[in-house]
């Protein structure tokens, strides 16, 4: 546990102030049990993962930052595994391929944790993570823990039901037999086309916008003349429209006046309202 901890450290865009206290579980029985102590003093508690698609506030977070990066038991099954959630998604989908096990190919360049992914229903290639789930063992805001198999869950393009209300603790997937050499290959052409089409040399927080029912947020974005434009330390990617960089010093200020302008410009021009798919974290 560490106190005045700089939340920049703690997410892929490298934004935030200090957070008054961070602790990092060891287990998901320890993190269920701190959980409920703080609900039970009233202390604020947040819990974060790999923080590959949050924005962290400027002023740092109150109470409690719960960070599930220690938590990474798996135990692999018959073409199944049961993962906890701090486990990076990307190096599953290696290991799943290692394997000769199909189903998470589209996996191998996301750069987030497995319990982040369930939340957000994580996706690219046309393809989601959702397909693979067998159960989800989740903590609810009130701090029970339940387990919930697939059919209890509802899915979309970039939502999860449990988005708001439970965050993973622990996730079964299933898996396809499949020829190694070609799943492995899959990955590296998929692992290729990110490295050449996204600004992976620079802070970000991957695609800022969902894309809207049959079109393209990057599209929008670039037809509305706000590619490679800058405010404060925060630029829109002159490689990918949908993807804000830090070129240094961003603030989260910086990234919101920039959503907003986006958001505002894309409304006029073509009366679409571009929606988040990242999560801003606030107070």
């Amino acid at each position: 546990m560490e106190k005045n901890y700089p939340l920049h450290l703690l997410n892929t865009w490298r934004i935030g102030g200090p957070a008054e206290t961070v602790y990092w579980p060891e287990t998901t029985k320890d993190l269920a049990i701190v959980w409920q102590r703080a609900l039970k003093a009233e202390i604020p508690v947040w819990l974060i993962g790999r923080g590959s698609n949050l924005l962290l506030p400027d002023e740092g977070l109150p109470g409690i930052v719960l960070v599930t990066s220690s938590l990474r038991a798996i135990q692999w099954g018959d073409h199944t595994v049961q993962v906890e959630a701090g486990y990076m998604l990307a190096r599953l989908a290696q290991e799943a391929g290692e394997r000769g096990w199909s189903g998470l190919e589209f996996a191998r360049g996301i750069p987030g944790s497995v319990g982040g992914a369930i939340v957000m229903n994580a996706g690219a290639h046309g393809s989601e993570v959702a397909s693979q789930i067998m159960s989800v063992t989740a903590l609810w805001a009130d701090g029970t823990v339940k387990k919930l198999e697939r059919a209890e869950l509802e899915f979309a393009y970039r939502f999860c039901s449990l988005r708001g209300q439970a965050w993973v603790l622990e996730v079964q997937f299933n898996f396809s037999p499949g020829d190694r050499k070609q799943i492995l290959s899959q990955m590296t052409e998929n692992l290729t086309k990110r490295k050449a089409n996204q600004p992976l040399e620079k802070p970000n927080a991957g695609s800022i916008f969902r894309n809207p029912p049959g079109d393209s947020a990057g599209r929008l974005i670039e037809a509305v003349g706000w590619k490679g434009r800058s405010v404060g330390g925060a630029q829109v990617s002159d490689k990918h429209a949908n993807f804000i960089v830090n070129t240094g010093n961003a603030k989260s200020r910086d990234v919101l006046a920039l959503m907003d302008a986006i958001q505002e410009a894309v409304q006029l021009k073509f009366g679409v309202t571009l929606q988040p798919e990242v999560e801003y974290l606030q107070k």
